[in-house]
């Protein structure tokens, strides 16, 4: 095997595949990813854990096709320390499992890698996308970033450990993320459905981990076939087992009435939750806010640091009320809507807290109030 290939995209697809590698496997040969080159100029790479796997293609200057599989993490930080704009990947001459790395037209340095026969690699068949809904790239993103932060990580209760998908509407999807405390949903329009599609499903956080590196510009394929999940993002084509369970009826949660209203800046919301966390309890996370007229104030108190207030100014023309909140489980909301005006919800002081962007109902947040004395 020898070819030439890129540097940075070498790189760049490189740790897309790793990211997909569990160092922790038991199984040592899945501590490695697939490389093979082909006679028509594609260097294919796969990795695969167990229950999600990635394949990427790309091109290069094939002089002798072969495959071999490699420690993942040890060949990116190989090539990380190579010089140059392409490098040289070739089987070392006697030995189909070692390969010589070095930069082309230089002689040093030179990596020398062993490996294992690219025969032994468990190679996962690829989906046949008759059926699939096209979603823009930009949007898939937005709906990732705005939902993962709820993703619990409390393996107890596994429908929790996934980012929930369904159509609710024609021609929508929604993602819905909760991990008991808090739950955000965000509908967006997808592009194009082509066939049956499966949905309610669950879709395991750390596949959509993976695919914030590589989102971008243009369109994802997404089907459902055979309790697995299929992503295709231009060269990057990943699946992935669904996460077994069933998503409870986040409807449910999401208050109907909507009693009082504090319409504020987000930016300058999260600001006075960053200012005030200073003296708050780092094990309650707990903050107060004060809403009457004009202004808000934020508020935190704690038995040996202090007291930590902040006002803002807000539009409100309900009657004075308190509550108190979670300060982090806010924020995480306050950072993802780019420095929007929210519309702040609150029924009472045991009522969930609704959150939304101002004249965007399609994106819900709700975190679950504390109490107000302990």
């Amino acid at each position: 095997m020898k070819f030439i290939v890129n540097r940075e995209e070498f790189i760049k697809n490189l740790v897309t595949a790793d990211s997909i590698v569990n160092v922790k496997s038991p199984l040592a040969m899945l501590l490695n990813v697939y490389i093979e080159a082909l006679d028509d100029g594609t260097i294919m790479m796969l990795s695969y854990n167990g229950e999600n796997g990635i394949k990427i293609e790309m091109t290069g200057v094939v002089d002798e096709a072969g495959k071999i599989a490699l420690l993942s993490k040890k060949l990116l930080e190989a090539v990380r320390k190579m010089p140059g704009d392409k490098l040289v990947i070739r089987t070392k001459e006697g030995s189909e499992h070692e390969i010589m790395i070095h930069p082309e037209g230089l002689e040093n340095p030179v990596f020398n890698i062993n490996g294992v026969s690219g025969e032994a690699y468990p190679i996962f068949s690829e989906f046949n996308w008759e059926n699939y809904i096209k979603i823009a790239q930009e949007t898939l993103l937005e709906q990732i970033v705005c939902t993962e932060f709820s993703v619990s990580t409390d393996f107890s209760k596994p429908s929790f450990t996934g980012t929930y998908m369904e159509e609710a509407v024609e021609g929508y999807l929604s993602f819905v993320a909760s991990d008991g405390k808090r739950l955000a949903v965000i509908t967006r329009e997808y592009e194009e459905k082509k066939g049956d599609v499966t949905l309610q499903v669950i879709i395991p956080e750390r596949i959509f981990k993976t695919m914030q590196g590589i989102l971008s510009t243009g369109e994802v394929l997404f089907s459902v076939h055979n309790n697995q999940a299929f992503f295709k993002v231009g060269n990057v084509y990943i699946f992935s087992n669904l996460v077994d369970g069933k998503f409870p009826n986040y409807r449910e949660v999401i208050p109907s009435e909507k009693i009082n209203i504090v319409n504020v800046d987000g930016s300058k919301f999260l600001e006075a939750i960053e200012v005030v966390a200073v003296m708050s309890d780092p094990e309650t996370c707990k903050a107060r806010a004060e809403v009457e007229g004009e202004k808000m104030v934020i508020s935190t108190v704690h038995p040996i640091y202090g007291v930590a207030k902040e006002e803002i100014p807000v539009e409100y023309n309900g009657a004075p009320i308190s509550i108190a909140f979670h300060y982090k489980a806010v924020a995480d909301f306050l950072k993802v809507i780019n420095n929007k005006k929210i519309d702040f919800v609150i029924n009472s002081q045991s009522s969930p807290l609704l959150f939304r962007v101002t004249n965007d109902d399609n994106f819900v947040y709700i975190s679950m109030p504390l109490r107000m004395a302990d």
